[in-house]
């Protein structure tokens, strides 16, 4: 699965509900969502370097908690074949769809509007996923 395009999500250091929340600009490149600031990295990358970099930066691959962030996602990465998110099973075999998946910022694994079975590690190696809305 190398060669992938990534996409990181960069959480900011608040929250919501953080009583110090003040509204903030995302720097240069990057596009908000929320209290998220995103940005795409093309270049090719495995799941577990994209992680990586995307942990050099101060955040991590995206994750997914609501129809909302969803389209969001589906917005930035319409022209991308293949797009790098968050989630993983730690590369433990499945036995039902939602068992062991968790989101690399450590956040619930709480979504479920994925493409119908999904995701599922039906063949060895499926342990992250991706999303792939332009291909």
């Amino acid at each position: 699965m190398a060669g992938l395009i990534i996409f990181l999500m960069l959480s900011a250091a608040f929250s919501l509900g953080d009583p110090h929340w003040r509204p903030h600009r995302c720097p240069g490149e990057w596009r908000q969502f929320g209290s998220h600031c995103v940005i795409f990295d093309e270049t090719p990358r495995s799941w577990a370097a994209a992680e990586f970099h995307c942990q050099s930066l101060g955040g991590h691959l995206a994750s997914v908690h609501s129809w909302l962030e969803s389209i969001f996602l589906q917005a930035l990465t319409i022209d991308l074949p293949l797009t790098w998110i968050g989630g993983t099973d730690g590369g433990q075999p499945q036995m039902t769809q939602y068992k062991s998946w968790s989101w690399t910022d450590g956040s619930g694994f709480n979504y479920r509007q994925w493409a119908e079975g999904m995701p599922n590690n039906s063949i060895a190696g499926e342990s992250c996923i991706q999303i792939n809305f332009g291909g």
